[in-house]
């Protein structure tokens, strides 16, 4: 019985074939599993970004409505101190001094020690009404702590805001992570149904080269490792 020599060349060939086509599946499969487990985090941590712009944004709308009630408050009280401060001035200027120990006994503590300041002032030129930086009792006007505290929570709603676009340009990122990951998912997906060598190989290279750019994505945004 005779043998065809190229018989055992194509067996030969055939032997090397098989184990080099299972370590390409095997690739392909492991990159598609990675690929997989990436994508569903990186959708994970977008959704939870995503949860956090809203919180920020609802929490920044609500910080400045009390901040503009506490200066809404502020103006009316502004308005009180000063009325109160002329109707004194006058009724001193008048002489009528019941009329003005009246007024005095209705000023706040902190209004009437403003004013005594301003009274008994002696620099030169004396400031024209006690609602003045200088005076020393002027930050304890009720109307300033009132704008001192909606200054305040203007600056925590500014801050609530910078926290929700930072929160959104990192849930845009999740999402580019996303899509190289789905790159990868679909090119190594063609790599197992195709059988031109240089192709696959072609491929998974490819798969590779989206899946080190969608990890670098991912590890480079803020807070990707958290669970919550």
């Amino acid at each position: 019985m005779s043998t065809d020599p190229s018989d055992g060349a194509d067996g030969k060939n055939s032997a090397v074939r098989r184990p080099t086509q299972a370590t390409i599946a095997i690739l392909a499969a492991v990159l598609l599993g990675v690929a997989a487990v990436l994508t569903a985090w990186s959708a994970y941590r977008a959704s939870l970004t995503s949860d956090l712009i809203l919180k920020n944004y609802s929490e920044q709308q609500a910080t400045i409505a009390t901040a503009n009630d506490y200066l809404s408050r502020a103006d009316q009280q502004e308005a009180l101190e000063r009325s109160l401060f002329l109707e004194w001035a006058l009724a001193n200027s008048l002489e009528n001094y019941d009329a003005a120990a009246y007024i005095a006994e209705v000023m706040t503590d902190e209004l009437y020690s403003a004013v005594d300041w301003w009274a008994q002032d002696a620099s030169e030129p004396s400031p024209a009404t006690p609602f003045v930086e200088e005076n020393p009792y002027f930050a304890d006007l009720e109307s300033q702590v009132l704008i001192a505290e909606g200054t305040t929570l203007y600056e925590e709603a500014d801050a609530l805001r910078q926290a929700a676009e930072i929160a959104d340009a990192n849930s845009d990122r999740f999402d580019l992570a996303n899509v190289f990951f789905a790159i990868v998912l679909f090119v190594a997906g063609m790599a197992t149904i195709v059988h031109r060598r240089s192709i696959q190989v072609g491929f998974l290279s490819l798969s590779v080269a989206g899946l080190v750019a969608g990890v670098f994505i991912v590890v480079t945004t803020s807070g990707w490792a958290n669970l919550n």
